[in-house]
């Protein structure tokens, strides 16, 4: 029997909720959210509902179903392109796509339906992509250094993520403090309004005013290509050290 689960797993099922449930059927406990916030947080549309309860910006959007797929002309006449159409429970920007054109909607949305029976369809923003880790360290919470996400491709895809070269990733972020403290207040306040627990990372566009909430990543990836160990490192932390 094990006294603890160390949970990595980036992705399903170890970020969604699903082993979590299992871990609380066994009465093992375990370093990440909990199964309510792993589940909701998973979910990119429920997710950014509730973000904007808490004050916080997010794009506009629409969340289709299997049952409502077939809305192409609808949605156009709701939102402003260019669009983002992704899977609303996926990971990694797989099934993801920029949509600048209109003939580019129909292809987009059955892309992202392969990969999932619900799709979030959002309005472009364009800023500056920044991240920023917050991690509970026994009843402290603390926010790592801002790092600046710079795609070389259009936008920050699967392959911008885990090929070498694809992006830069800036840590600490070349923005003014005020910028850098705002994100930060902004994601300690999300982590203790959703009740994370562990390491997560909050993901966002800066337009040069405001912040718009992208997702939360409860599980972030802890690889050598990962954003956060970097992020412990600028803030004074070995990778050991974080763990």
């Amino acid at each position: 029997r094990f006294d603890m689960v160390f949970n990595a797993i980036h992705g399903t099922p170890g970020e969604n909720g699903k082993i979590l449930g299992y871990f609380d059927l066994l009465g093992i406990p375990y370093t990440s959210c909990d199964v309510t916030t792993s589940a909701l947080t998973f979910n990119k549309s429920f997710s950014k509902d509730v973000v904007a309860r808490c004050g916080v910006k997010t794009a506009r959007s629409r969340h289709l179903t299997a049952f409502n797929n077939n809305l192409a002309g609808e949605l156009l006449s709701e939102l402003s392109l260019p669009l983002f159409v992704k899977p609303n429970n996926g990971g990694s920007s797989v099934g993801m796509s920029k949509v600048n054109e209109k003939e580019e909607l129909s292809p987009a949305l059955e892309c992202a339906f392969r990969e999932d029976r619900e799709v979030l369809v959002e309005e472009f923003i364009k800023g500056r992509e920044l991240t920023c880790g917050v991690i509970l360290t026994g009843e402290e919470t603390i926010s790592l250094p801002v790092t600046e996400i710079i795609p070389k491709k259009e936008y920050f895809d699967y392959e911008a993520k885990y090929k070498k070269g694809m992006a830069d990733e800036v840590v600490p972020a070349n923005i003014p403090d005020d910028v850098s403290d705002e994100c930060r207040r902004i994601s300690e306040e999300l982590f203790k309004k959703l009740n994370c627990r562990g390491v997560v990372r909050f993901d966002y566009i800066y337009d040069g005013n405001d912040f718009y909430f992208l997702e939360v990543n409860t599980v972030p990836g802890l690889t050598k290509a990962s954003i956060v160990p970097n992020m412990a490192r600028a803030h004074g932390w070995s990778f050991t050290e974080l763990i």
